[in-house]
């Protein structure tokens, strides 16, 4: 260790600035770590070998998750033995000769980099026999990839390639690899599906050994010859009768090809006028194929997730986000509450698709991708289009059973129907016509010839109540003209008394004034009294006052107050020895100071940017979650109740409003996350749960997580993969119902959740979330201060206080008060420099 820190060159010397190539050793394990990412990376390579080698059996087997070993084998062509120096050197390949054949190139494989970056990163052994061979041959290879022993063997014709101790050469990412195992598993298990599916015709197979020797088998296909099979032996028979075949777009309804004219047209309209088309992009797609499936739109035939979404070119597995957004958009259409299950393989034209972007090479560059995603969405709306307008009930076809006789007794009773219809209408217009009459609407039904009767009785009654109308309406006519000649009258003599008022009112005489001269000063600086002389002198000239019956009018006011004493505070005065230099030195540090605080304060405001608006709640939270702390919360100020529903605290210089229901809806629901165990209610025959064998051994791992949730299962080791598990009981609360749906969505969020963490189904949280908004503090209700303390309190104790369960926000910012001051202090000493 000692030489190798003598030798080392520090990275800011003169040498160290010279540009010298990096030696081949290191240049080789920094590209091989670009190259294998992971396991699944790892798994994926050796398996598009065996594919691309023509094996129709590959069999993965793994040690502790492949923490200890890995295993690839199938029965493809081999390795000639006169190939095995090439076979592990970098960029050698049997797939390429020159450029030009990577824009045909058919193998997963082509670029020579999988086995020289395998053996750079973990221990390598490989075992090949060709069909041209008796004797197999096993090498072991050294981290550059050269052969380092070779011995015969026996074997069948085939391939084996080992690794041990993978990513021992990258200290980093094997710390991570231990540490995330299982969710890397899980991951290489997606792909091993993704392969499952598409390659028809192959048998795969992937087995886990556990430390103690519990053998597992995790993905198997059966090497069908279509797809559909491949669907159900990975997923079970429940998921192929939830699955639709995706319609294709480019036949017509009578499964004729639609020519060129017409499918520009239909596309044209698709894409809108922005986006024009060309025959020759038409007769690209013509050439394309779109084989799929995808779940029906129904309830209960989606997923909860996107764990079931596979997509491929030209039987290439791949990651498309725009075709994978699509399909998405389309599906929410019909059913807004699930994800589908997808499987979609675009056949298109090799020379328009670029395979060479990633390592991976799961992103692909498409030509045309616009048109293809129009095609997609028709493809989509044609297999969906029929489904929302079905119903399922009993008798599907009642219209085709009807007999003659129940045809003419539905005629029948549609004619009695019109006839009740007429009768109600001709008994609205008898109803309008007694209230007409008599002014009642209730009673019995009128009769038309008890109408028609000429009655003396009900003439006279008649008579009688028009009379009382009459004299009631001519009452209130007299009541109304009397009451406006009293209000005129009353008019007058408020008016009368009003000018007697100001006649006899010496109070209110008016005088025209020339001069009204007021001065007054006022010292800013100090308290000693001033003298206020006020003189108020009358025009001479001004016209006399004239009012009957008064004698005693003055013409003239003249009022002068002269300098009365007055009671003026006594101050003591002390003489204060300063220079003009010292009073100047004195103002500019307390300027200083006040700017130095103004500053201050500001730099506090900005820290909390975000406008109270429901357009900025993701800012105003990351802002929260920034500045304050589970510490902070203790030490809030509760300065009162605003609205009887919102808490304003004090923490140094800002202010912040907290709403008490949001806040305490928050602290209960996290309470019944961490500490509610649900009860179960037996069921009287258990159910099989048909789950894939990467979900059983994740809830294996999580049982203590379902059982909190309520389910009660049953493991059964000896039974064979995806009939392991049966589910005993399931979780009931009131009017909540838990079933296999919530076992699955579990299942999928423990995939990418922390060790030894609370997850819970949807489901479930809205139960909690609907409890704790019930036993919450509620708008509305007045609050003593110990309460409201005692809620700002709980905030501190939860992970995140900032949105209750349904996504209301608990607090945001109000102000920087400090700030305000500051701001005013600016503006007094503005003023006093003007």
């Amino acid at each position: 260790m000692e030489d190798c820190d003598i030798e080392r060159i520090p990275a800011t010397s003169e040498e160290s600035k010279s540009i010298t190539s990096i030696s081949q050793e290191n240049v080789h394990r920094i590209c091989s770590g670009q190259v294998i990412l992971s396991l699944a990376v790892a798994v994926k390579e050796l398996v598009e070998n065996s594919i691309d080698a023509g094996a129709t059996s590959v069999e993965i087997k793994l040690l502790d998750h492949g923490l200890d070993y890995i295993e690839v084998s199938d029965n493809g062509s081999g390795v000639e033995e006169h190939n095995l120096d090439g076979m592990t050197a970098k960029y050698h390949t049997s797939k390429l000769r020159e450029f030009v054949d990577l824009q045909s190139v058919a193998t997963f494989g082509f670029r020579g980099e999988a086995l020289s970056s395998l053996c750079a990163l973990a221990k390598m052994s490989i075992t090949t026999r060709h069909k041209n061979s008796d004797v197999a041959v096993r090498i072991e290879m050294d981290h550059e990839g050269k052969i380092i022993s070779r011995h015969p063997c026996a074997r069948t014709v085939g391939t084996t390639v080992t690794l041990s101790n993978i990513f021992e050469k990258l200290p980093v990412r094997r710390r991570a690899f231990v540490k995330n195992v299982k969710k890397e598993f899980n991951s290489m298990c997606q792909i091993l599906q993704a392969y499952c599916l598409v390659c028809t015709g192959v048998r795969i197979k992937c087995t886990n050994q556990s430390p103690k020797g519990n053998k597992t088998v995790v993905v198997q296909s059966h090497g069908s010859l279509d797809v559909l099979s491949n669907i159900s032996a990975i997923f079970g028979t429940r998921q192929s009768n939830d699955i639709l075949e995706i319609k294709s777009p480019l036949s017509d309804s009578r499964g004729d090809m639609k020519t060129v004219d017409v499918l520009m047209g239909e596309l044209q309209d698709d894409l809108g006028d922005a986006n024009s088309l060309d025959e020759d992009d038409v007769k690209q797609i013509l050439g394309s194929k779109l084989e799929g499936y995808i779940s029906s739109c129904s309830h209960g035939c989606g997923r909860s997730s996107k764990d079931r979404q596979y997509f491929y070119v030209n039987f290439r597995p791949c990651d498309p986000k725009n075709i994978s957004k699509v399909v998405n958009e389309y599906y929410h259409r019909y059913n807004a509450h699930q994800f589908p299950f997808v499987y979609l393989n675009i056949i298109t034209n090799r020379e328009s698709v670029d395979v060479n972007l990633t390592p991976d090479k799961r992103v692909l560059n498409l030509n045309n991708e616009k048109v293809l995603l129009a095609l997609i969405k028709k493809a989509l709306i044609a297999t969906f289009d029929s489904i929302p307008s079905t119903y399922k009930v009993q008798n599907t076809t009642i219209t085709s059973i009807l007999t003659k006789q129940e045809a003419v007794a539905e005629s029948e009773l549609g004619q009695s129907q019109s006839e009740n219809l007429e009768a109600s209408s001709q008994r609205f217009y008898e109803v309008l016509s007694q209230w007409k009459s008599t002014g009642d609407t209730e009673g019995a039904k009128p009769l038309t010839k008890l109408v028609k009767r000429n009655c003396p009785d009900e003439i006279e009654s008649r008579k009688l109540k028009m009379q009382k109308i009459q004299e009631y309406l001519n009452r209130e006519q007299s009541q109304q003209v009397l009451n406006e000649t009293t209000s005129c009258k009353s008019e007058s003599e408020d008016e009368g008394t009003k000018e007697q008022d100001i006649k006899y009112s010496p109070k209110s005489l008016t005088e025209q004034h020339d001069t009204l001269e007021i001065s007054t000063f006022e010292s800013l600086t100090s308290h000693v009294p001033t003298k206020e002389s006020e003189k108020i002198t009358a025009a001479k000239d001004a016209s006399p006052c004239e009012f009957e019956g008064d004698t005693n009018c003055q013409k003239t006011v003249e009022l002068d107050e002269s300098d009365s004493e007055q009671d003026f505070p006594k101050f003591t005065c002390n003489e204060l020895k300063t220079s003009i230099s010292e009073i100047e030195t004195m103002l500019q540090d307390e300027i200083k100071i006040k700017r130095d605080k103004q500053q201050k304060s500001k730099l506090q405001r900005l820290r909390f940017k975000s406008e109270i608006n429901p357009n900025q709640n993701k800012t105003a939270e990351a802002e929260l979650q920034k500045e304050i702390n589970k510490s902070h919360f203790v030490h809030m100020e509760i300065l009162g109740q605003f609205n009887l529903g919102f808490i304003i605290t004090k923490l140094d210089a800002d202010l912040f409003i907290v709403d008490q229901h949001a806040t305490d809806e928050k602290y209960n629901f996290e309470i019944l996350q961490q500490t509610t165990t649900l009860q179960h209610q037996p069921l009287t025959i258990p159910q099989t749960l048909e789950l894939t064998a990467v979900n059983e051994m994740v809830l294996i791992d999580h049982l203590p997580v379902f059982e909190k949730n309520g389910f009660k299962l049953e493991i059964n080791d000896k039974a064979p993969p995806t009939r392991k598990i049966r589910l005993l009981g399931k979780p009931f609360s009131k009017n909540w119902e838990f079933g296999k749906e919530d076992i699955d969505e579990l299942i999928f969020m423990l995939q990418d959740a922390p060790e030894d963490s609370m997850c819970r189904p949807s489901r479930i949280r809205a139960m909690f979330a609907s409890r704790a908004c019930r036993k919450s503090v509620m708008i509305g209700q007045a609050l003593k201060k110990s309460t409201m303390e005692m809620l700002v309190k709980h905030m501190g104790e939860i992970e995140q206080p900032w949105n209750c369960p349904h996504g209301r926000p608990t607090m945001r910012h109000l102000i920087n008060y400090a700030m305000l001051s500051n701001d005013d202090i600016d503006d007094c000493s503005v003023e006093q420099s003007d």
